[in-house]
């Protein structure tokens, strides 16, 4: 990714953009291997994602450069909601839903990363059926 401002495109994703797409990704692959473990065994179709990272931006970019940032670069929140879609003619229970999401949320090393690092995740888990998160 570079900016327009530097000659760049701006046609790559920002590095945050692709530790977002890390955490979708291994969120993703967690909660399939939890959902094969579980009893009764919870099969997943697809999942659709709809999520939002916040941060202070002063922290990367604030200037003078030769200064400490007043805050972390960090991520600080991450906001949204998952989509679970089942395979086959499945429904899933809230009780199964809870689970899924809890112990995906506990076993994903790159949600563990983030939340080590003070980022705190409050990403809402919905059953349904294919179709735009609303």
């Amino acid at each position: 990714h570079t900016l327009v401002r530097a000659g760049g495109t701006d046609r790559a994703p920002q590095p945050v953009e692709t530790l977002l797409a890390a955490l979708l990704g291994c969120t993703q692959a967690t909660a399939l291997y939890v959902g094969r473990h579980m009893t009764p065994r919870v099969l997943i179709k697809s999942m659709e994602f709809e999520v939002t990272a916040h941060r202070d931006n002063r922290g990367a970019v604030q200037l003078p450069i030769e200064d400490p940032p007043p805050t972390s670069p960090k991520l600080q929140l991450i906001t949204g909601k998952v989509r679970v879609i089942p395979r086959g003619n499945n429904e899933l229970s809230s009780a199964q839903l809870d689970t899924l999401k809890e112990q995906t949320e506990a076993r994903c090393p790159v949600a563990s990363m983030l939340i080590e690092s003070g980022c705190e995740i409050d990403v809402e888990w919905v059953a349904g059926e294919d179709g735009v998160i609303g």
